[in-house]
């Protein structure tokens, strides 16, 4: 193979925990206390980050930036910054965030237009703030590449769950256990190790909604910062190997998949009611334990990798269109609604993303039609947009979103 295909990678990871002049601070709407929403009082269960992977060969480069976020924010604005800062095209740039609910809501204005002052100005200012992390994540990203060899594997993951309890009425949607309901089960993990062994970075990718501590309230002073199941997995594995690689979780088509234990619960009472129950000091118990076991997960799916190379080509599409704004459950809209379909291919590894929470069995159609045996899907990659809820197969966002993938394999085609 051409030695302009030679791999390398190279990671950075910024801390971007609010500092304690945000707190107070609004946090989502609560469903145990209706009209008033929860706040972050400030304590810091564990730090949140930015982390940068960069992957490039001599002819071209590719881009992921996660945030540990509920979504990513100004992403009109920061992906132009980020290809800018690195260099390449905007499409070559996946910016998506984990999905983490116990840090800051910056991505959604409604929150603006929900809470209003001192909210819209404090979250304002960190969304500039966070702007400003951007080319020195990107610059430590580069500064550290190297050659590397990458691997490719997928397992199965028990650690999600169907979240649709529909018998339990709409409420149950949020902190529902539907179990034996459909689930998507694929873990999939890129392995990228420096040439003498030594992992240099771990992208993985599992459909589940990081969603597990939203609202806990262990002391009583108000909802805690964490980076949830993803983050805390993150830092378990990051600390395993010294701090020496990176790992960056991305966030499968979770729409419909909630952590198989959470710190919140549903209580159906005698009366068919249903009443939502907080664990309270349970809750980091129940994140010490779910992060440890999605780390063992990972760290046997890095283990079973048995095949790697040194070179690969490397491409990046994306195509754009709109949907109505009855296809997506977008408050406060009536206008047609914006979608992003990108596409990275990694030598013989699809990796696609897209903006919007989707729901598990669209995303299982959109892998299964993959010319690429191994593909994944990446949501939250881009503008935020609410729930796609239509899985019936021919909704319109999936209807628009396999045509985009088929145009962008055909193109992928042409061009490598």
């Amino acid at each position: 193979m051409s030695e302009r295909n030679r791999l390398r990678a190279g990671a950075s990871r910024v801390c971007i925990t609010p500092s304690p002049d945000y707190f107070p601070m609004e946090h989502f709407m609560n469903h145990m206390t209706p009209g008033k929403p929860s706040v972050f009082s400030g304590k810091v269960r564990e730090d949140i980050f930015l982390r940068v992977l960069i992957l490039e060969n001599d002819a071209d480069r590719l881009v992921f930036a996660v945030v540990d976020l509920p979504g990513a924010p100004e992403t009109a604005e920061v992906t132009p910054l980020i290809a800018e800062c690195a260099g390449v095209p905007e499409e070559h740039v996946i910016y998506t965030a984990t999905h983490n609910h116990s840090g800051l809501y910056g991505d959604n204005v409604d929150f603006e237009h929900i809470f209003k002052e001192p909210f819209t100005t404090k979250i304002r200012r960190y969304r500039a703030w966070l702007r400003e992390q951007i080319p020195g994540a990107i610059r430590q990203a580069e500064e550290a590449l190297e050659p590397v060899r990458l691997g490719v594997a997928r397992s199965d993951c028990y650690l999600n769950v169907n979240r649709n309890e529909k018998e339990l009425g709409p409420k149950a949607g949020t902190y529902g256990f539907r179990n034996g309901g459909p689930a998507d089960r694929d873990l999939y993990l890129v392995r990228l190790d420096r040439l003498d062994g030594r992992p240099l970075a771990v992208l993985y990718n599992y459909a589940v909604h990081a969603c597990m501590m939203i609202h806990n309230n262990p002391e009583g002073i108000g909802t805690e910062i964490s980076g949830d199941l993803p983050g805390r997995t993150a830092r378990i594995l990051e600390k395993e190997w010294g701090d020496e690689a990176v790992v960056l979780f991305t966030s499968g088509c979770a729409g419909d998949m909630n952590p198989v234990m959470m710190s919140r619960v549903n209580i159906v009472r005698p009366d068919g009611s249903i009443e939502t129950k907080e664990l309270g000091a349970a809750g980091p118990v129940i994140l010490e334990f779910m992060g440890n076991r999605l780390a063992r997960d990972v760290k046997k799916t890095w283990e079973s990798v048995t095949e790697y190379t040194e070179h690969a080509v490397l491409w990046a599409g994306k195509r754009s269109f709109e949907v109505s704004a009855q296809a997506v459950t977008k408050p406060y809209n009536d206008d047609p609604v914006g979608f992003r379909v990108g596409l990275f291919l990694i030598g013989s590894l699809a990796v696609v993303s897209t903006n919007g929470e989707i729901f598990h069995a669209i995303g299982r159609r959109m892998k299964e039609n993959s010319p690429y045996k191994k593909t994944f899907i990446i949501t939250h990659a881009g503008q935020w947009t609410a729930y796609v809820k239509d899985d019936s197969g021919d909704g319109e966002y999936e209807t628009a979103a396999q045509e985009a993938l088929r145009d962008l394999f055909r193109e992928a085609a042409a061009n490598c």
